[in-house]
């Protein structure tokens, strides 16, 4: 399943170890903090090429990643095939839910699979269906930390989530409806894949900015989508987490490690 790439990554940016490198030490020097930095993959659970480039990056510079896996998409020959290039480690993956069969629901508005179309039931049983299903494929592996697609949902799936036993949720930075502290949303604030910018030069330089300002905040989360990576998107991928991997006093996590 292959998706088109941004119009970031249809020409070679410029100087962009250089400029990768600016950005994060900009940030890291007004952080008075230690940044953490966790990297949320979305849309697992189909072996593919861009799946393997992926998992291949993430081991060569051991830095966590944690997968958002759409539980209709994940079987038993898939999860071998995915494991094959993972192995087990709970110490750099974190298997979690995402959605359930990843469908939009809604007939007016933004794309939602857990939205005000859908009544609090309905809810509630996707969400327990595809927990169950992780569950049983993944074991101890899954997390109870929810992604919901396109990073929205409604205050009942909230709720129901708590009901079920999750801990966590991870959506974009500034979603809404809040969660409280008891029930952590963990963020993302740096988008990878899915931008909409009308040229590579202004879409990297928002990139660059959102880096920067999210390790100021002294919590970068930086989202992938896999299927939209090309050769480009691959390259500033592998950059990146070089030029974070130098950057002294950077503390690499996935949601396990938020959870404690």
């Amino acid at each position: 399943m292959t998706k088109p790439s941004s119009k970031i990554y249809l020409d070679n940016l410029p100087e962009l170890e250089k400029q990768l490198t600016s950005a994060i030490d900009r940030g890291c020097s007004k952080c008075t903090t230690t940044p953490t930095v966790f990297f949320r993959a979305d849309d697992i659970g189909i072996p593919s090429k861009q799946f393997s480039q992926l998992i291949v990056s993430f081991k060569n510079y051991k830095v966590p990643l944690c997968l958002a896996t759409v539980p209709t998409w994940l079987n038993t020959s898939r999860l071998k095939d995915l494991q094959q290039l993972t192995g087990d480690s709970k110490s750099q993956w974190c298997w979690h839910q995402h959605g359930y069969v990843h469908r939009n629901f809604e007939q007016v508005g933004k794309k939602q699979e857990f939205g005000p179309a859908r009544t609090s039931s309905e809810i509630t049983s996707s969400l327990e269906k595809g927990k169950n299903r992780l569950n049983l494929l993944l074991g101890t592996l899954n997390q109870p930390v929810f992604t919901p697609p396109w990073n929205r949902c409604s205050m009942e799936t909230l709720q129901s989530l708590q009901d079920l036993n999750f801990m966590a949720i991870s959506r974009s930075r500034g979603a809404k409806p809040h969660t409280q502290e008891a029930f952590p949303d963990f963020q993302v604030n740096v988008d990878l894949h899915t931008r909409k910018e009308v040229n590579s030069d202004l879409g990297f330089q928002h990139l660059l900015s959102e880096l920067e300002q999210s390790l100021v905040f002294g919590k970068c989360g930086i989202m992938l989508h896999h299927q939209r990576m090309n050769a480009r998107a691959l390259h500033l991928l592998n950059t990146l987490l070089g030029c974070l991997q130098k950057q002294a006093g950077i503390a690499f996590v996935h949601f396990g490690d938020l959870l404690g």
